[in-house]
C-alpha cells in the first residue's frame, strides 16, 4: 500500500462524513446551489441521473441571469442524457473519461460512484458527494472560491471490508462553458522552455501530460482555454493549475453531442495507491481562474494567488558561482570571487555545485554532504564569515533528492536508491534519485542539510533536481506518487525547523515550476539558458502564471555558453531587470566597460525594485514585432516603469509609437529615462493617459539588442 492516509470515521459509502472546521449537522442540503467569493460565483444543480451539472462560473455579477439549459435525448443515445457532470461517471452512456476508476482488488469488481448530495459548507464552500454503497468507497469534491479562483480536490475513502485499488482520479471534471473554442498549451525542453500553441478545440481532446515524475520543461502543468476573439486585455478565459509536482495528466475534450469538459489529475503508476480498509486518499488540488478581462486578467489572478503562498523577501541581488567557476575553484579563489561580486552592488553569494567531499566533475559524490577537505580545510565557516565581511548574505547548492554511484551513501545504502535492486538502473547526469517515500531517507537527508544549516550563516537554498524519475520502483514496487509527498515533507520540515532560510526550486532549469512546490519556496530558476534573447520568452511565458520576482533572472556571459550568441552588457542587463536579478559570469573576464555598465545595471535594478517586486506586469502590443514592450506598475498604481527591448531590425526607419493603454482616466504623468547607475536619468516629458493609449510613446531603441528604460509617476 502506498500513499494512503488513515481515516478514523467508519461506515457505509452514503454516511456523510465530517469536515473538518465545520458541523456536517449544520450544513445545508439542497439539489441546486450558488456560492460565491472572491468576484466570482458558481452554480450547481444536482439532477437525477445527470449527475452535478454545472449552470455557471464566472464573474460574480453575471451569475443572477446564468441560464440553465436542458439536455436532450439525442438518438442512439441513452434514453437519460448523463450530460456534462463534475462527477461523471462511466457506465451510464457518458463517453468521456469520468472522474475515477477503481477496483475492488478481491474480486475485481468495479467501482461505480452515484452522485448522493451537495452540500454547502460556507457562503464560498460546498462539496459534492459520491458514493459505491456496495463496495463503501465514497468520494467527495470540495470547491472552495477565494481570491479570484477556485480551489478544488477530490477526497476518497475505503468504508468496506475489503482493499481497493485506484487506478485513477480527477483532482477535478470541470463541464465547459460554450464559449471555450480554444485551448493554449505550452511546451518546452532544457534551456528552450517557454513554448506556447494556441489551436481551435472543435472535437476530441487536447492536453498536456508529464509522465516522468516531475512537472517538466512544458511549463507549470496547466491550460487556458478561451474563445476565438480572447486577447491579452480583453474577451472569456479559464485557466487551470494543478499543484502538483509529479507526473500528471490535464485533457480538454469535446464530446460528440458537443459538450466540452476538462480534467486535470496526477498519473499514478499500477499497483500504487491501494485503499485499505478505512483509509481515505486525497488528490492534489487544483486551481481554476476566470477572467473576462482576456489573459492580463488571468495572469493577475495567478499572481495574486502565487503571492498568497510566498512569504514576501526582499529579492537581494545574486551572484551565482556556477556559470563564473563550474568545478574549478577553492577557499581563497572564491573569497575573491565574492569580492568581486560586492564591487559590482551584489547583495547574496550563492556557492554553486562542487563544494562537497570529492565532488570535481559530475559523475561523483550527490550524497555525501559535507564540504570538501581539501578545498575548505576549516569547513565553509570562513568563506561564510568572508561573505558576510563583504556584506553580503551566502547561499549553497544541493542536490538532495540524487544520489551518484560513486559516493558514501550508495556504498553504504544501495536499497535506498529508486531502481533497487537493480545493479544497471538507468541513470541521468551520472546519477540515481533517492527514495523520498522512505521516511529513513528523508530523515537522513533532512539531518544532512540540517547539519549545514544550523550553525548559522546560509540563508539560502539552491535546490536542484537534474534528473526525472526513471525507474520510479523500489524492489519492483512503484513509488512516484509518494516521491513528490516525501519531497513536500521533507522542504515542510526544513521550513518548520530554518523559518529564514530561503529555498529556490531548480530542475535543470524550469523542470520543476508548480503551484505545487510554491508554497514551500521563494524563488524559481526559469531556465538553464541565461541567453537574454531566448529569456525574453521564456520569462513572459512563464510570467502567464508565476510573478516575475520569483523568477531568477540572471546577466550570462557573452558569447553564451549554450547558444554562442553575444549580446551587449545593456541588453542583457535590462532583460534581468524585471525579474528576480542575478549575475552568473566571471567578473574578471569582463573589460572595464562592460563591468561599469554591469554594475550601472544593478544600481538600476535596485532603483526600480520597488515598482518590479509584487507589481501588475504587462506585456504591450507592438506594431513591430521586433519590439518587447513591457510594464511594470506599482502596488497603489502611482508610477509603472516601461522596459523597451529591440531584437531586431525595424522594416522602416521610422519606429512606431508604443502604445500604454489601460491607465487611470484623466491621470499626467512625468517620465524620466533612467540609465545604468545609482541616479542616473533625462527628462523624457510629460503625458496624459489619454495620450499615451491614443497617440503612445516613442521610446524605440533603435539599434537591434538595445533596450531603453522609462520611469513614469503620477503628478498629483
Amino acid at each position: 500500500m502506498m500513499d494512503s492516509r488513515t481515516n478514523s470515521q467508519q461506515g457505509d459509502g452514503s454516511r456523510r462524513p465530517h469536515t473538518k472546521g465545520t458541523d456536517a449537522s449544520d450544513a445545508e442540503m439542497t439539489n441546486s446551489l450558488y456560492i460565491h467569493g472572491g468576484g466570482i460565483a458558481l452554480k450547481m444543480i444536482h439532477e437525477e441521473g445527470g449527475g452535478f451539472r454545472l449552470t455557471y462560473l464566472g464573474p460574480e455579477a453575471g451569475a443572477a441571469d446564468a441560464p440553465s439549459a436542458a439536455v436532450p435525448v439525442l438518438p442512439a443515445g441513452p434514453d437519460a442524457p448523463p450530460a456534462a457532470s463534475l462527477l461523471a461517471q462511466r457506465g451510464h452512456g457518458y463517453a468521456g473519461a469520468g472522474h475515477a476508476d477503481a477496483v475492488r482488488m478481491t474480486d475485481g469488481r468495479s467501482a461505480r460512484l452515484s452522485p448522493v448530495s451537495i452540500e454547502r459548507l460556507a457562503a464560498d464552500r460546498l462539496v459534492l458527494r459520491s458514493a459505491d454503497a456496495s463496495l463503501g468507497l465514497s468520494a467527495d469534491v470540495e470547491l472552495h472560491l477565494s481570491n479570484g479562483l477556485m480551489r478544488a480536490r477530490t477526497r476518497l475513502r475505503n468504508a468496506g471490508p475489503h482493499p481497493i485499488l485506484l487506478i485513477r482520479c480527477a483532482a477535478l471534471q470541470l463541464p465547459l462553458m460554450d464559449w471555450a473554442t480554444q485551448v493554449i498549451t505550452s511546451h518546452g525542453a532544457w534551456a528552450r522552455e517557454g513554448h506556447e500553441l494556441r489551436r481551435s478545440f472543435e472535437g476530441g481532446f487536447v492536453g498536456r501530460t508529464s509522465r516522468l515524475g516531475r512537472s517538466g520543461f512544458d511549463g507549470p502543468p496547466g491550460v487556458t482555454v478561451c474563445d476565438a476573439s480572447t486577447t491579452d486585455s480583453a474577451g472569456r478565459a479559464l485557466g487551470v493549475q494543478l499543484a502538483w509536482s509529479g507526473s500528471y495528466l490535464i485533457q480538454a475534450e469535446r464530446q460528440r453531442d458537443g459538450a466540452a469538459e476538462l480534467g486535470a489529475e496526477a498519473l499514478y503508476e499500477p499497483g500504487e495507491v491501494v485503499l485499505e480498509p478505512g483509509d481515505q486518499f486525497e488528490t492534489p488540488e487544483v486551481l481554476v481562474a476566470v477572467s473576462a478581462a482576456g489573459f492580463d486578467g488571468l495572469r493577475d489572478v495567478w499572481h495574486s494567488h502565487a503571492r498568497c503562498l510566498v512569504r514576501p523577501v526582499s529579492r537581494p541581488v545574486h551572484f551565482n558561482t556556477w556559470e563564473a567557476r563550474y568545478f574549478d575553484f577553492d577557499e581563497a579563489s572564491l573569497i575573491d570571487l565574492a569580492a568581486q561580486a560586492r564591487d559590482l552592488g551584489v547583495e547574496r553569494f550563492v556557492l554553486d555545485d562542487g563544494w562537497f567531499s570529492g565532488r570535481r566533475n559530475d559523475k561523483t559524490s550527490l550524497g555525501d554532504w559535507t564540504p570538501d577537505v581539501e578545498r575548505f580545510s576549516n569547513g565553509l565557516a570562513p568563506l561564510i564569515a568572508a561573505v558576510h565581511g563583504l556584506g553580503m548574505q551566502f547561499g549553497l547548492w544541493v542536490e538532495p533528492e540524487m544520489v551518484s554511484r560513486e559516493s558514501c551513501l550508495y556504498r553504504a545504502h544501495p536499497e535506498w536508491a529508486l531502481g533497487y535492486p537493480d545493479p544497471e538502473a538507468p541513470t541521468g547526469r551520472n546519477q540515481l534519485v533517492l527514495d523520498l517515500g522512505n521516511p529513513e531517507v528523508c530523515d537522513f537527508l533532512f539531518e544532512a542539510l540540517a547539519n549545514l544549516l544550523r550553525p548559522g550563516g546560509i540563508s539560502y537554498l539552491k535546490w536542484d533536481c537534474n534528473r526525472e524519475l526513471y525507474p520510479a520502483t523500489s524492489s519492483g514496487s512503484f513509488r512516484a506518487n509518494a516521491q513528490v509527498l516525501g519531497l513536500y515533507s521533507l522542504l515542510d520540515r526544513l521550513q518548520a525547523e530554518f523559518p529564514d532560510v530561503e529555498i529556490e526550486s531548480c530542475a535543470s532549469g524550469g523542470g520543476r515550476i508548480d503551484f505545487g512546490i510554491l508554497p514551500r519556496v521563494m524563488r524559481f530558476w526559469a531556465s538553464d539558458a541565461t541567453d537574454a534573447e531566448d529569456r525574453i520568452r521564456i520569462q513572459d511565458s512563464l510570467s502567464r502564471y508565476i510573478p516575475l520576482e520569483l523568477m531568477g533572472s540572471h546577466v550570462g556571459p557573452s558569447p553564451n555558453p549554450i547558444t554562442g550568441r553575444s549580446f551587449p552588457m545593456l541588453f542583457r542587463g535590462l532583460v534581468s531587470v524585471f525579474g528576480h536579478f542575478g549575475v552568473e559570469l566571471d567578473p574578471a573576464r569582463l573589460s572595464l566597460d562592460d563591468r561599469n555598465m554591469l554594475a550601472g545595471l544593478i544600481a538600476l535594478y535596485k532603483r526600480v525594485r520597488p515598482v518590479a517586486v509584487r507589481g501588475t506586469y504587462r506585456v504591450l502590443s507592438a506594431i513591430d514585432p521586433a519590439v518587447h514592450a513591457s510594464t511594470m506598475t506599482s502596488e497603489d498604481g502611482n508610477e509603472f516603469v516601461l522596459r523597451v527591448l529591440r531584437t531586431a531590425m525595424s522594416d522602416y526607419p521610422l519606429q512606431p509609437r508604443i502604445v500604454i493603454p489601460d491607465l487611470p482616466a484623466g491621470a499626467r504623468y512625468r517620465a524620466v529615462e533612467l540609465l545604468p547607475g545609482n541616479d542616473a536619468r533625462t527628462d523624457a516629458g510629460e503625458y496624459s493617459s489619454e495620450a499615451l493609449a491614443w497617440t503612445g510613446f516613442g521610446g524605440d531603441p533603435r539599434r537591434p539588442h538595445h533596450g531603453r528604460l522609462f520611469h513614469f509617476v503620477r503628478i498629483q
